[in-house]
């Protein structure tokens, strides 16, 4: 009896755990933006490690971007403004080449890839998330890097108001190491920052602002909370067939 309980508990956990959260990887800068580079490593928006990506500029919409995993979503993405695009003084420095970057891969996780973190928007940038579920939740992961200047921080701001003006979260990121040990001339090799637990309001969208440097950033969506208690479910399933096969 106690084997039977022990494979039931193995089959329902095999159930429970198949419930990953969907990945949006964004590249800002691509082969149309000023000195920038597509992702295409691994061939057409794949990267190094084969992951998908969305390069993106401010001069077109994006609509059903890809996830990760290279499956087509309803979410899509748009500058509303937008500063200027560049890799000088990046993690290339000076060197007009996306495998010449510097950076902790490991550190960076999904956004270590090299022409994802190659070239930025510089300035304030705004854009819009848009085809978002209400019912479930969002959280943004940011990469920022540039060197020489300072202050060597750069801030994202999320709203749910597509006059930006209801804050929902905001986050800094030092985008060199001017303010960890007064060394602006390195850039950032192996931080990002995360905004969680973002809930899309009007119109089914986000509103995001970047007033400073943005290489690239992730968008995860988080499982709404029906799945979530269905896990719970199974989990309270298995507790009853356990005790069923003890009687």
């Amino acid at each position: 009896m106690k084997t039977k309980a022990i494979a039931i508990l193995t089959a329902l956990s095999a159930v429970a755990i198949q419930v990953p959260a969907e990945v949006i990887l964004v590249d800002f800068g691509n082969d149309s933006s000023y000195r920038g580079a597509s992702v295409d490593a691994g061939g057409a928006g794949i990267d190094e490690n084969g992951n998908h990506w969305n390069s993106v500029w401010s001069g077109a919409y994006y609509s059903n971007m890809t996830d990760k995993d290279g499956n087509t979503t309803a979410i899509d993405f748009g500058f509303s403004s937008a500063g200027g695009s560049d890799y000088f003084n990046g993690p290339s420095g000076s060197t007009a080449d996306p495998t010449a970057t510097v950076y902790d891969g490991v550190a960076l996780g999904n956004l270590g890839a090299d022409e994802a973190v190659y070239d930025y928007y510089a300035g304030n940038n705004t854009f819009t998330i848009q085809g978002l579920d209400p019912t479930k939740t969002y959280n943004l992961t940011f990469y920022g890097s540039h060197k020489y200047d300072t202050p060597g921080t750069s801030t994202y701001t999320v709203f749910t108001s597509n006059d930006y003006s209801t804050v929902v979260g905001s986050v800094g990121l030092a985008h060199n190491n001017e303010s960890i040990n007064g060394f602006e001339w390195q850039h950032n090799e192996n931080r990002v920052v995360t905004i969680s637990g973002l809930s899309p309001q009007y119109a089914n969208s986000l509103w995001v602002e970047s007033d400073g440097y943005i290489n690239a950033m992730q968008i995860e969506v988080i499982p709404e909370p029906a799945t979530l208690g269905l896990v719970t479910a199974l989990g309270f399933g298995v507790l009853f067939v356990r005790r069923m096969f003890m009687l």
